[in-house]
């Protein structure tokens, strides 16, 4: 594999990266962009499975429509063809490795999602502890670029155990950290989205509340608008009837506390 001196330098920013002193969310989104202009990409998103709901949330994206991803989250990902036979493999893989372009085109997870922004191209870089996936990266081309070659996969291969690393570094962390009323945060986020009915995006921007984000910061880790944040806020406010943080916090505390 060559390397020119730009892609080197590329790559090794993207390991200080990996090596920083950022909370999970934090990474993944300061990692999406260069990633995805290392790896000659259109979009990428990183996506965080729930076992207990057996879902994802996208945790991070690169030049992704917000839209896109909440039909991903409510409708695709459970239509979706590819992610099942990729994530067996443990490894990066092509969307190419797995699936023929004919059964892709096929699907309807290709014909009213992937294709809406163009997709064709993918590969997928998955981050495991034993058992436990701890997060992924999928990485996409537009129809009309070429396939992701046997030079991008080499990369990829580098950058996957230092991104495994660097998942599992962050979960050591996020395990010692606090719990809210002895509960942690999967747990807070399944009373938000259960009980309390908020949307995945709402139990987001109220979670990054509770950590001590401002509205500015949390529009910043989550790549949406100030005013989305303030939009999004406002209807869990709404739905968990409080008024202002600490309320917001008193009022979860309480829930947790019955739970």
């Amino acid at each position: 594999m060559y390397l020119s001196t730009q892609q080197s330098r590329r790559l090794a920013e993207l390991c200080a990266v990996m090596a920083s002193d950022a909370t999970k969310v934090q990474l993944l989104q300061s990692l999406a962009q260069p990633l995805a202009q290392f790896m000659q990409a259109d979009h990428l998103v990183s996506r965080q499975w729930d076992a207990g709901q057996k879902k994802y949330a996208i945790c991070a994206s690169y030049n992704v429509k917000p839209s896109r991803i909440r039909a991903y989250e409510e409708h695709f990902q459970f239509c979706d063809p590819i992610t099942p036979r990729l994530r067996l493999l443990r490894q990066p893989a092509r969307v190419s490795d797995v699936c023929s372009v004919q059964e892709l085109e096929q699907s309807e997870f290709y014909n009213d999602h992937l294709r809406q922004d163009g997709i064709h191209w993918g590969v997928n870089v998955y981050a495991y502890q034993g058992d436990v996936c701890l997060g992924d990266l999928v990485i996409y081309r537009a129809r009309g670029r070429e396939d992701f070659s046997r030079q991008d996969m080499a990369c990829l291969n580098i950058i996957a155990p230092v991104f495994t690393a660097a998942l599992s570094r962050l979960e050591a962390v996020h395990a010692a950290q606090p719990r809210w009323m002895g509960h942690n945060e999967a747990e807070l986020r399944r009373l938000l989205m259960g009980r309390c009915q908020l949307s995945p995006r709402e139990t987001d921007v109220v979670v990054h509340c509770l950590h001590g984000f401002s509205d500015k910061e949390i529009a910043n880790l989550l790549q949406i608008g100030f005013t989305t944040v303030r939009y999004h806020l406002g209807h869990a406010f709404e739905k968990l009837g409080v008024q202002g943080r600490t309320k917001l916090a008193r009022q979860i505390g309480q829930l947790l506390s019955q739970a």
